[in-house]
């Protein structure tokens, strides 16, 4: 089986188009959203394709730095390799944020103190989430992704605390 993806190097692993589906529902459009890791566009370009403010830096490190034009919510999917950096930052920023993870990374330890939290949500995608990896974007064939993923979201209203989202 030619695997595309090295199940310990998740780092290559961009937004596609239609993961943005399920949670734009949930997106307020007069928001302005921080694309934090632009390596490859596609998360932003899809915010940008159905009218959403987008911000971005290629070179910024956004665990230290934070964009300076004014932004409000932060949305992204970080190398899995640093999500728990991720979520600690974003929560150190006190702003709305929606991050794109791993399923297990809910079960690490330092999660359990972050979903205490009573301002944290998850939207859960009723299918797997394939992902746009260096072979994808070479047009090389590959397999589908071998893991589910989830939305953190922080300080976005939800509806409910967790939210499974069917495809529409």
């Amino acid at each position: 089986m030619n695997r595309d993806i090295n199940l310990a190097n998740f780092n290559d692993m961009y937004t596609p188009d239609y993961a943005i589906d399920y949670i734009t529902d949930f997106l307020p459009k007069d928001k302005v959203y921080w694309e934090s890791c632009y390596w490859e566009w596609h998360l932003a370009e899809s915010l940008k394709k159905r009218w959403y403010k987008v911000v971005w830096y290629k070179w910024l490190d956004c665990l230290i730095n934070q964009p300076s034009e004014d932004w409000d919510i932060w949305l992204t999917n970080p190398p899995f390799r640093w999500n728990k950096k991720f979520i600690k930052r974003a929560l150190e920023l006190w702003k709305s944020f929606i991050s794109l993870q791993r399923l297990e990374h809910l079960w690490w330890k330092e999660a359990m103190e972050v979903f205490n939290n009573p301002d944290i949500q998850v939207i859960i995608p009723e299918k797997r989430i394939d992902y746009l990896t260096p072979k994808i974007l070479r047009g090389e064939k590959t397999w589908w992704a071998t893991f589910h993923s989830v939305f953190i979201c922080y300080k976005m209203n939800l509806p409910k605390d967790i939210l499974y989202i069917k495809k529409k």
